[in-house]
């Protein structure tokens, strides 16, 4: 019997529904169809949200060792949608003489938009792969914002979003939008002389802009990275703004440490309510922050008097940042620092919506963060047995346990309160023939049986009334099934006290008189033949 030879194992899917690439050992040679131009694939540098991300080299270079691949390649399935969108936006936007001319035109020494050097295809254990070949770059900024304990300076917070900004007005005005700006897709350059400059990576999001009218579009809602989607791409239609109000989220997290919806990320359209909250009201959502400077709530404002279909100041929000790097002694070109000094101060405090925090179980406990990124709850005085304070149960003995007092910054005041005396209320005079039930005891109670009616019972005694004499009640219990009684209406007033004077009417059984004849002789008594004859007709 022959065995079956096993086939390989399918390439695995990550969280999102894409595929994974297998391992692709260093040293393989992949080439550009449309250049011909060859790359030799180095040590993998790390995974992206879609595919793997390996060094590389060009062919008819030596080999290169340790980190000296000047390029990286990312390589994704031909089924993944997301290499394709950003093979296609590199090639018609990442043009060196397009990006070289923007750079003149705002008189900027640096840039932070990739360059873009080559695409292709290829073949690996009879799967099919698509690659793209660009500059390589150093640390990301959300692994260098976790090494500073999650917190970076506000002014590093600025220069960054200064340059975030060129590349949006950038991207913008080739009718493109990001839609995915977060601190992994942001890296440090590597190359002698852009050490503190970032470049805004992974366009595999990135959409046209829309000439037609805004409509939110339920196939593409909540798009992106949860916790920085915009309120617009919340529904499904990326824009400008949207663009501008990420950048916003990224800069707060940055500066605070935490967002006010990190507690439901889990739950896009909870989020979503969040964030419209948020920005309904920005500055005094804003003030439940410590450090958080007067630049970043007018850049907040900004973003709320834009439409969707709005084309964006970009000048004036340069002027809003600069004018923050400017009070702080600083310009745009110094040097970024992450790590924040120990004669600074950092003020944290609680996040907006403490209800959807998982840590925070009770309303009493105030969760502190440390410098690294932990959240620790600020433990109470622990207190001895012989003493329980107000939130405490009693003991079971029932004794009552007295209290600790709290202590207060404010002097202490005697204060006497007289005690208001209340006149006791006068029992109402007892009613003729009552008997006081509540007194009486169980003994004395009158114990009642219910009352046997029968066809035989004179009706007067079923209705109650005791005045008819036992001579009329001889002959009574036939009136029953005869038409003897008659209904009568009758206005009357009722007894109780009604919060109205209205009579109404109301229906009772009045009792016919029904004379009683005495019984006489009859010729019906007699016998029906006396003497002989029929009783006279």
């Amino acid at each position: 019997m022959n065995k079956r030879e096993k086939k390989a194992a399918p390439p695995k899917k990550k969280a999102n529904g894409y595929k994974m690439a297998p391992p692709i050992p260093a040293g393989e040679v992949i080439q550009d169809l449309s250049s011909k131009k060859k790359w030799r694939i180095g040590p993998s540098i790390g995974v992206g949200g879609f595919g793997e991300i390996y060094s590389a080299c060009e062919f008819e270079s030596s080999a290169k060792k340790g980190n000296n691949y000047p390029f990286v390649v990312k390589i994704e399935p031909h089924e993944n949608g997301p290499l394709f969108v950003e093979k296609s936006f590199y090639i018609r936007n990442s043009n060196k003489n397009e990006i070289e001319k923007f750079m003149k035109e705002n008189k900027l020494s640096t840039f932070g938009m990739p360059l873009f050097y080559g695409t292709g295809s290829l073949e690996f254990k009879g799967e099919k792969y698509r690659f793209l070949v660009l500059e390589r770059y150093g640390k990301d900024l959300w692994s260098l914002f976790l090494e500073a304990g999650r917190v970076l300076p506000p002014v590093t917070v600025f220069q960054i979003g200064l340059q975030m900004l060129d590349v949006l007005e950038y991207v913008h005005n080739r009718g493109y939008i990001h839609a995915d700006i977060k601190g992994a897709n942001i890296l440090m350059g590597l190359k002698k002389g852009t050490e503190n400059q970032t470049y805004l990576v992974d366009f595999g999001l990135a959409t046209r802009v829309l000439d037609r009218e805004f409509k939110p579009n339920p196939k593409c809602a909540h798009n992106g990275t949860i916790e920085y989607t915009s309120r617009d791409a919340h529904l499904g239609a990326p824009t400008k703004r949207g663009d501008l109000e990420i950048l916003g989220y990224n800069m707060l997290q940055w500066i605070v440490g935490k967002l006010p919806w990190e507690g439901s990320l889990a739950q896009p359209k909870i989020v979503q309510n969040q964030k419209e909250a948020f920005m309904s009201n920005v500055r005094e959502q804003l003030q439940k922050y410590n450090e958080v400077p007067e630049a970043l709530i007018k850049f907040f404002e900004y973003i709320n008097t834009l439409k969707p279909k709005d084309d964006v100041d970009y000048a004036k929000c340069r002027q809003i940042f600069e004018s923050y790097l400017k009070s702080q002694g600083k310009t745009r070109g110094a040097k970024l620092e992450f790590k924040v000094h120990k004669n600074q101060k950092q003020k944290q405090t609680d996040l907006v919506n403490q209800s959807d925090e998982v840590d925070d179980k009770s309303p009493d406990k105030k969760q502190l963060i440390n410098q690294n990124g932990e959240v620790k709850s600020k433990r109470t005085k622990k207190v001895n047995k012989g003493h329980d304070t107000e939130n405490m149960t009693p003991e079971k003995n029932g004794r009552a346990i007295r209290s600790t007092k709290r202590k207060s910054l404010e002097p202490t005041k005697v204060v006497k309160v007289k005690k208001a005396k209340i006149a006791p209320k006068a029992t109402p005079p007892v009613k003729l023939n009552h008997a006081n039930i509540a007194t009486q005891t169980s003994n004395q109670l009158t114990r009642r049986s219910p009352r046997q009616v029968t066809f035989d019972s004179p009706i007067c005694e079923v209705i109650g009334d005791k005045k008819i004499t036992s001579k009329t009640s001889g002959n009574s219990s036939g009136d029953i099934f005869d038409d003897s009684f008659i209904e009568q209406e009758k206005k009357v007033k009722p007894k109780r006290k009604l919060l109205s004077n209205v009579e109404t009417t109301v229906k009772r059984v009045v009792k016919r008189k029904v004379t009683v004849q005495g019984k006489g002789k009859s010729w019906k008594d007699t016998p029906s033949v006396v003497n002989g004859r029929s009783p006279p007709k």
